[in-house]
């Protein structure tokens, strides 16, 4: 499957629906390369729902994605994995393991066997080493921290080496010189040619490190550059609260203020 010259992922008049309840309705929004994305909104607005969405696991109400240029519905689960990989918010180990054994499992797509190879073992180190886990590479992947777990997790998804990177809620369990770090690495991602994805609740981490926001809101949704799309006006819309533009450190942050 090879990519267009223009979009990786493409959402064509996409509604998604839980149970009776509709959290977006005729969504077109595409993802080029080289653009790192953050989802924002309101607890249960639907920022997860559209993250599996795009990834293939969470049917859509209507509409169709299209992933570098193919219906996603149309491809293998294999096809999918070699292009796209999903980060969830919560990760689940059934049984212990090396952490190295766990980011390999990112290498499986691409030959299709367990036995992982020299370059298979390297890529996955580097990995580690990208996320600032190099070194528990040994350590049982049943002893880490929330955080650290999150961080293999991406690991994994580095390991796995795909066009798309979708990342539900990425720094959740980061303290904050991980979360700089992390979104330090996923704008480098964007920037050597990836779309990245990334669903976040911290507004001045969106609009410091990403190049595009989609704001959500009831009924409503802002799509473009981030420092077109983070402004007072908007998030007010779309949170509910009031909020201040402020320089600090030659920086631009956004204060939430209580409402009269």
């Amino acid at each position: 499957m090879s990519a267009p010259a223009s979009f990786i992922l493409q959402a064509q008049q996409v509604s998604l629906q839980v149970g009776s309840r509709i959290l977006l309705e005729g969504l077109d929004w595409q993802v080029r390369p080289g653009e790192f994305w953050c989802v924002l909104g309101r607890n249960g607005i639907g920022k997860s729902t559209l993250l599996h969405a795009a990834a293939g696991l969470q049917p859509t109400h209507a509409g169709q994605w299209q992933l570098l240029g193919q219906p996603l519905q149309g491809l293998s689960p294999a096809e999918m994995a070699r292009h796209r990989g999903l980060l969830l918010q919560q990760q689940h180990d059934a049984f212990s393991m090396p952490v190295i054994e766990a980011v390999l499992a990112g290498r499986f797509v691409h030959h299709g066997g367990w036995q992982p190879s020299t370059q298979d073992e390297a890529l996955a180190l580097e990995a580690l080493e990208r996320v600032g886990l190099s070194s528990l590479a040994a350590a049982d992947l049943l002893t880490l921290s929330g955080g650290e777990r999150q961080r293999v997790g991406l690991a994994t998804l580095l390991a796995q080496d795909t066009d798309l990177y979708l990342l539900d809620e990425p720094t959740s369990h980061q303290d904050v010189a991980a979360q700089l770090q992390l979104m330090t690495l996923l704008r480098t991602l964007a920037a050597g040619g990836k779309g990245v994805v990334a669903s976040c609740h911290d507004i001045n981490l969106a609009s410091r490190f990403a190049t595009h926001v989609l704001l959500l809101a009831e009924g409503q949704r802002w799509a473009g550059p981030a420092q077109e799309i983070c402004r007072p006006a908007a998030l007010e819309a779309a949170f509910g609260c009031r909020f201040v533009q402020v320089a600090t450190d030659g920086m631009l942050q956004f204060l939430p203020l209580p409402t009269a």
